[in-house]
């Protein structure tokens, strides 16, 4: 069985689109400091990529790797930002 990188369902391509642009954001976040939006910001686009890519695993049953980067990437986020509000410095 051949599976291809890029899923085959509508909610697994936002997904993957939604996880890439995060990917990008914060790499110029990080990088470089002439991005202008907000790291909150930033994270909600991780959150929508992991809600798209957690409805497309489930509802459409899609395995393709980019929409699992979806979903491990978008959970990091959701641990990130609950270790933020447990724990604030």
């Amino acid at each position: 069985m051949k599976m291809g990188l890029w899923p085959k369902a509508k909610a697994g391509k936002y997904a993957a689109c939604f996880t890439l642009l995060f990917i990008i954001l914060m790499i110029l976040k990080f990088f470089t400091y002439s991005i202008s939006l907000p790291t909150p910001v930033i994270a909600d686009v991780g959150v929508l990529g992991f809600l798209f890519g957690t409805i497309s695993t489930i509802k459409n049953k899609d395995r393709s790797p980019l929409t699992l980067l979806s979903v491990t990437v978008g959970l990091l986020v959701i641990l990130w930002v609950a270790g933020e509000i447990i724990f604030p410095y």
